[in-house]
């Protein structure tokens, strides 16, 4: 669940990070969150004592590690040995001891640490263990930075002559690139991700316009590539790729089929609107067929007038005004914050194939009789799992995606869901299949008995199969399990928002009774009998 106080950082670092703390607090300035960090020397102390900055914190919590630190005074290397061994015991319990999102990084080795072959083989083997074993851990999140200083075109990495009097290793440059990609990952834990990028063609894909210089005309160099890799890249991360062009659709799509540097191809696009109308109506119609709301878009174009436009019109949509320098373009879209995400689940990487099948789905809707057939013909599949360490991420996303089908719209951190279970809770993940697709992992259901009644604090699905049934099937493979438990009732805990009319729409079903926008948090009661021991067809 979000930290009351607001989002914030706690830091500790193997060397000294005031500096590093001061540029993280100033970009954090306008959220109103606060970084705080650990003193300086202290790193196990911080991770151990429930008091500390990194175990007192709901928020984010940075950990820094530079190898050869563990090594540094230690006149026996076995000392940095057992330093090491200590750290690794630590970091493998924090999951079981904070509520916080955790993010460990290894910061670069110092020039003198490579020159010493010794030093180096060291280092390299410190890094590779906590590597390994930070990896598996369930809300601990493995930062790279190898190409960090490249993305921030940071011309000097390390300050020699500040690490041997101060401990402070790296220039103020890096400091302050590190700054900055550490407090953007950190906000994607409180910021809701962006699902959708919509896409200008002519210079933004390709350099010139395809309706005058035709489908060969067009130049696409390695920085226009570039930008098509990363636009890719995007959509493995589970973003929809759509196209929203001033053009004839006939000439965009001969440079999709023709151009031999094309990296996208049409196969890429989900969705796409070619032609001569305002591209916010554009935006508008694509928010409408996906079914996914405009603040999770993002409208890429190197127009100043199209993008000054989107922007009065539609605030909610991120806009990024691509420049027109080729080479520059891939390192403003690296610096991007609209696409900055954290982790990316099994489900982000079916996303885009999943909505690519939606049109035979809809075909097949428009060809059958009536909306029954459609579902039976669909032979939808739902089943319910057990919540796993496997799964906790997804399960966080998903709490903190779904709006519309929510019954009370609480985000809980995969640290906070680890705990839940490791107490009195219990979660199920759900997973929906039909003859078109695997939808993956769309609903969650956490739950804690009590006595023969089972709460049930989180009830959700995503929006992808909602018109599908699935809620009804959830509710009664849920109560076959209450039943299993000895319990007779579901209580179902609610809260409306702005957005979850259709979970609201079905605890009025069950409940016979209106559960309005207006009305408080409450609960509605379902007998378990009811689910599990009449037929489907003659269920609620």
């Amino acid at each position: 669940m979000s930290d009351a106080k607001g989002p914030g950082i706690a830091l500790a670092a193997t060397f000294t990070s005031d500096g590093l703390r001061d540029a993280m607090a100033r970009r954090l300035r306008e959220t109103g969150g606060e970084v705080r960090a650990a003193p300086y020397g202290q790193l196990l102390e911080p991770m151990l004592d429930p008091g500390s900055v990194l175990l007192d914190h709901t928020g984010v919590n940075v950990v820094l590690l530079r190898a050869e630190d563990l090594y540094r005074g230690a006149g026996d290397p076995s000392a940095g040995d057992r330093l090491l061994d200590e750290l690794l015991a630590v970091l493998s319990a924090v999951p079981t001891r904070s509520a916080a999102t955790w993010l460990v990084a290894l910061t670069p080795p110092s020039p003198g640490a490579l020159a010493d072959p010794v030093a180096a083989r060291r280092t390299e083997s410190a890094a590779r263990r906590i590597t390994e074993a930070v990896g598996p851990l369930p809300g601990v999140h493995l930062v790279p930075l190898d190409d960090l200083a490249d993305r921030y075109d940071v011309p000097e990495t390390h300050d020699e002559y500040a690490d041997r009097i101060a401990h402070l290793p790296y220039s103020d440059q890096y400091f302050d690139a590190l700054a900055d990609w550490l407090v953007r990952l950190a906000a994607t834990t409180w910021t809701r991700p962006r699902k959708v990028v919509v896409l200008d063609c002519d210079n933004t894909l390709w350099a010139g316009v395809c309706g005058e210089d035709g489908p060969l005309g067009v130049e696409i160099g390695p920085g226009r590539r570039a930008v098509q890799e990363f636009m890719l890249d995007q959509r493995a991360r589970g973003k929809l790729l759509c196209l929203c062009s001033r053009n004839e659709e006939a000439d965009v799509r001969a440079v999709f089929d023709e151009h031999p540097d094309m990296v996208l191809t049409m196969r890429d696009v989900t969705a796409h609107r070619i032609g001569w109308q305002p591209k916010a109506q554009y935006l508008y119609e694509l928010s409408q067929e996906l079914g996914l709301a405009l603040n999770s878009f993002v409208f890429v174009d190197d127009d100043a007038v199209e993008c000054a436009s989107v922007r009065a019109q539609l605030p909610e949509v991120a806009v990024v005004e691509l420049t027109r320098d080729a080479d520059a373009a891939p390192r403003q879209l690296a610096r991007e914050t609209a696409f900055d995400q954290l982790t990316v689940t099994d489900e982000d990487r079916l996303r885009a194939d999943w909505y690519g099948a939606e049109p035979e789905r809809r075909a097949l809707e428009r060809s059958v009789a009536d909306y029954e057939e459609f579902l039976a013909r669909c032979a939808i599949e739902v089943t319910m799992e057990e919540l796993s360490d496997s799964a906790l991420d997804r399960a966080a996303q998903l709490t903190a995606r779904t709006t519309q089908f929510t019954l009370a719209g609480t985000a809980f951190t995969v640290p906070e869901l680890r705990r839940l279970l490791d107490g009195v809770g219990q979660g199920w993940t759900v997973r929906v299949r039909d003859v078109f697709g695997d939808y993956g992992t769309v609903g969650l259901v956490l739950a804690q008995a009590d006595g023969d009644v089972l709460h049930v604090p989180v009830f959700l699905l995503s929006c992808r199969v909602l018109n599908r049934q699935v809620e009804t099937r959830m509710l009664r493979l849920l109560s076959a399990k209450a039943r299993a438990a000895g319990c007779r009732t579901l209580r179902l805990a609610y809260r409306p928002t702005r957005r979850n009319a259709p979970a609201r729409q079905f605890l009025q079903q069950l409940s016979g009774s209106a559960v309005g926008a207006e009305d408080a948090p409450g609960v509605v009661g379902v007998r378990v009998a009811d689910w599990t021991d009449a037929p489907a067809a003659a269920a609620p």
